[in-house]
Parts: structure tokens; sequence; C-alpha cells
């Protein structure tokens, strides 16, 4: 996307702007229906379906290339549940991944014939209370250290929230007893965001699971082995091998599924790998000054709009489209318009000295962007814009006001 069409944008739409590609959105699915189709033909009978993950992106626009692209999805709350179902997916298309939710959500799970997963004994209580003789799943947690570019995104060991662990299964089979829950799949996710280095832990992560399930759940129907398929953000990454990562997988579950043949569906639920690498956000550089020997270059894409690196501490590539004739290069901190000191977009970067108003543009925001963003300090979300392949856009999401946040207040 070149200056011309960015600036045209930005004036239609505001700053800052998500920007989703259409094209790069439909060719990641495809890879997703490739990885299952794949791994489909090494394993024989077993069916795999892949559940995009809702939350790394929930614009209907998205979700709809996900359905028409052949994919499923899960969702977690209810306003996730309710875009997949607006956006085409039938119940049995979706899957509810949830942690620690309320009865009244439980009520709308079943309500709509959605199977849900569940993730701890309480839960497993609370739901057979509602609906003793009903089909569940449960997220167990396998012990080994999971993996993930943050030990924020770790989702399995010792240190983590999720899962049922080993030491209290004989309880849970008690609590599945007393209300005649049928058991008919088991889950696990490891992390988010593995690529090729990190291939070898996540299938240890996996061995880890399947001895579990062998030792504890000879009955299950339904294997899901989570998501964590990763991008590579940085310029010297690779993109994960999905040919490598199906024959690995292949190697510790075809044994596995001949010695458990009652087991006819395996799941995955990747998120950030479909609408990442699509994505951008894009704003304008606001002010620029030196201070401490600190080039900063002030932008108006705060941590509101885009969380992940204040959060995380994660690496995002930044270019700038300056009109700065002399084009210095600088070594700078990109920050936001929030009064956070941990508001910083990219620490120590070698850009251009941009001018004011100079377009900035942050890749791979397609996930856990706009659905982690904020009204934090009262600054409105962004638009979102879906551009396709002869440059055509269509908007997908308007730009807040200050009116609309104003809307849920209860004036004295």
């Amino acid at each position: 996307m070149n200056l011309e069409l960015l600036t045209e944008l930005i004036e239609k739409y505001g700053s800052p702007l998500y920007i989703y590609d259409n094209k790069i959105l439909q060719e990641r699915c495809e890879k997703m229906m490739k990885f299952k189709k794949t791994l489909e033909a090494k394993l024989n009978h077993v069916k795999i379906n892949i559940h995009y993950s809702s939350k790394a992106n929930s614009n209907p626009a998205i979700l709809k290339i996900v359905k028409n692209m052949g994919l499923y999805a899960d969702s977690m709350s209810p306003f996730e549940l309710k875009m997949c179902q607006k956006s085409g997916f039938n119940k049995k298309e979706i899957l509810y991944v949830c942690n620690n939710i309320d009865k009244n959500e439980m009520k709308l799970v079943n309500k709509e014939g959605i199977l849900i997963c569940l993730d701890s004994i309480s839960q497993v209580e609370a739901w057979g209370e509602l609906f003793p003789n009903t089909d569940i799943m449960i997220r167990i947690n396998p012990g080994i250290r999971g993996v993930g570019h943050s030990k924020k995104v770790i989702t399995s060991g010792k240190e983590t929230k999720f899962g049922i662990s080993e030491e209290n299964f004989t309880e849970l089979f008690r609590v599945i007893k007393k209300h005649n829950l049928n058991l008919i799949g088991i889950h696990q996710h490891l992390g988010s965001l593995f690529l090729n280095d990190k291939i070898d832990d996540y299938i240890q992560g996996v061995k880890s699971g399947l001895e579990l399930i062998n030792k504890y759940f000879p009955d299950i129907k339904i294997l899901d082995l989570g998501g964590g398929f990763g991008v590579p953000y940085k310029p010297e990454e690779k993109a994960l091998d999905f040919n490598l990562l199906a024959d690995r997988l292949y190697a510790v579950l075809k044994d596995f599924l001949d010695e458990n043949p009652n087991i006819h569906e395996l799941k995955f639920e990747p998120g950030r790998y479909i609408p990442c690498e699509s994505g951008m956000i894009i704003g304008k550089v606001i002010a620029n000054k030196y201070e401490n020997k600190t080039w900063w270059i002030g932008t108006d894409i705060g941590m509101n709009q885009l969380v992940r690196p204040s959060m995380y501490n994660a690496y995002h590539e930044i270019n700038i489209l300056t009109q700065n004739e002399k084009k210095k290069i600088v070594k700078a901190n990109v920050c936001g318009n929030i009064c956070e000191s941990s508001d910083i977009l990219g620490k120590n970067i070698y850009l251009p000295l941009p001018n004011i108003d100079d377009i900035i543009i942050v890749k791979n925001a397609g996930a856990y962007g706009y659905s982690m963003a904020s009204n934090y300090t009262g600054r409105l979300r962004p638009a979102e814009v879906m551009i396709y392949g002869d440059n055509s856009e269509k908007l997908i999401r308007k730009r807040e006001t200050i009116e609309y946040l104003e809307e849920n207040i209860v004036w004295d």
C-alpha cells in the first residue's frame, strides 16, 4: 500500500486506522485447510476440524472469510458467540472454550446447543447442576511448561490458571459421575505463538497430554490440541512450516489413535495465525523531541489501540512513510498518546526522522490488536477497513465517537 492510498484512507476514516488485506486472510485460511487435509490423509480415519479462535479478531468480516474458506470457530464469550452465529457458523461448527463463566452464560450456551469445554472442577459442578446427562469437554493441564512469546501467554504448567491437573482427576470423575455427565472430549492448549524452533517443545507437550489421556480418559471421542501457531513478527524469523508440523504430529498421533479407535475427531484452535499478518494499524506522527540523548517519535497510536507492546513487550515492525527529503536516520523510541510510561510501540528503532503528520505503519496487528483495544483515558477506538486486490476498500467497523461512549452513562 502506497502513501497516496494510506493518506486517502486516513482522510476518509480517521487516524489511527486498522486495515486488513483480504487476500492475505484468504491465504492463511488456505494454509490451515491444507494443513488439515495433509494431516487427515496421514491419519486416515480421523476427521480434523480447525476452529478459528475468534478472540484474536471477532470482526464479522473476518469471521465470514474464515467460514467461507471451510474453517470452524470457537468462542469464549456471549458476544463472540453471537458474532460467530451472525457470520454463518452453525451450532456444530462452534466450540465454546470458556474460563470462569457464570450460570447465566452456561444457560445461554446450552440453549444454543453449543458444545462446551470446561476449565475447572467447580465449573463442571455448576454445569452438572444445571444440565445433568449432557455432553461436555474438559481442559486438562498436562503439567509440562507450555510455549509462548511471553510468560503471560504460556497456558500450561505449574504457574498457569488454566485446566485441570492430574492430581485432581479423582475429584473430577466424582463430579462427572454425580451429575451423569458424558465426557466426550479432552482439550489442551500449551500457549500462544510458537515457530519452527519451538515445534519440539510443542510436540513434547502433546506427548504429555496423550499420556494422561491413555491413562485416565480411554473413552473420549474428541481430542483438541489447541492452537498457538505462530507468525514471524521479526524480519529474521521464518514462517511456521506446517508440513514439518504435520509430520511431527503424525509421528506421535498415529500409534495413539490406532490404540484409541473411539477418537474420531481431532481439533485445532489457531487464532493469531489467521488474521495477524493481514492487519496493520496506521496513524500519524504528532511530535518529535530529543531528550536525554534519545529521540522520541510521538504518534496518535496509543496503548489503548494496540496494547501488545506494553502488555507483553511484544515486537511489531514499524515503518514511517516520511516526506522528509533528507531522510536522516535516527535511533528512536516510538510512543503513543497515553499518559503511561509503558505506552511505547517500539524501542531503539532505526527510522528516518519524520515530519509532523507523516504516516506511521505498525505491521502484524491483525490479531490481538482491535480485539484488545480499549477506551483508556477516554480515547476512541479506531475504524476498521478491509482492502481488496484492486485496492478497493470496505468499512467493516465505524470509528467510535464521544457520543457513542456517552450512551451508557447514567447522568444525574
